[in-house]
Protein backbone atom coordinates (compact mmCIF):
# COMPACT_ATOMS: atom_id res chain seq x y z
CA UNK A 1 0.00 0.00 0.00
CA UNK A 2 0.76 3.57 -0.14
CA UNK A 3 3.24 5.29 2.34
CA UNK A 4 -0.03 8.04 2.63
CA UNK A 5 -2.65 5.51 3.39
CA UNK A 6 -0.62 4.68 6.50
CA UNK A 7 -0.06 8.27 7.31
CA UNK A 8 -3.69 8.99 6.80
CA UNK A 9 -4.69 5.80 9.28
CA UNK A 10 -1.57 7.06 11.79
CA UNK A 11 -3.24 10.80 11.81
CA UNK A 12 -6.80 9.24 12.06
CA UNK A 13 -6.53 7.32 15.00
CA UNK A 14 -4.29 9.60 16.86
CA UNK A 15 -7.48 12.31 16.88
CA UNK A 16 -9.71 9.82 17.87
CA UNK A 17 -7.34 9.09 20.70
CA UNK A 18 -7.10 12.45 21.43
CA UNK A 19 -11.08 12.81 21.43
CA UNK A 20 -11.65 10.66 23.69
CA UNK A 21 -8.59 11.35 26.34
CA UNK A 22 -10.55 15.00 26.12
CA UNK A 23 -13.82 13.57 26.50
CA UNK A 24 -12.83 11.70 29.57
CA UNK A 25 -11.24 14.76 31.07
CA UNK A 26 -14.58 17.05 30.17
CA UNK A 27 -16.71 14.42 31.86
CA UNK A 28 -14.39 14.36 35.25
CA UNK A 29 -14.68 17.81 34.92
CA UNK A 30 -18.35 17.72 35.38
CA UNK A 31 -18.56 15.13 37.87
CA UNK A 32 -16.51 17.20 40.24
CA UNK A 33 -18.70 20.72 39.44
CA UNK A 34 -22.13 18.06 39.67
CA UNK A 35 -20.00 17.25 43.71
CA UNK A 36 -19.85 21.19 44.24
CA UNK A 37 -23.00 21.31 43.63
CA UNK A 38 -24.12 19.13 45.89
CA UNK A 39 -22.19 20.41 48.74
CA UNK A 40 -23.37 23.94 47.76
CA UNK A 41 -27.07 22.98 48.24
CA UNK A 42 -25.97 20.56 51.23
CA UNK A 43 -24.20 23.39 53.12
CA UNK A 44 -27.27 25.65 52.52
CA UNK A 45 -29.62 22.95 53.80
CA UNK A 46 -27.52 22.97 56.93
CA UNK A 47 -27.64 26.79 57.38
CA UNK A 48 -31.78 27.02 56.66
CA UNK A 49 -32.02 24.24 59.57
CA UNK A 50 -30.18 26.41 61.98
CA UNK A 51 -31.71 29.54 60.83
CA UNK A 52 -35.01 27.85 61.39
CA UNK A 53 -33.77 26.33 64.74
CA UNK A 54 -32.90 29.86 66.14
CA UNK A 55 -35.91 30.88 64.76
CA UNK A 56 -37.97 28.92 66.71
CA UNK A 57 -36.03 29.39 69.89
CA UNK A 58 -36.63 33.54 69.86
Amino acid sequence: MDLWFYITVIVGMSLLYYGYENKKKYNLKEKELELEHKKIDLEIKKLEKETFKHNEKN
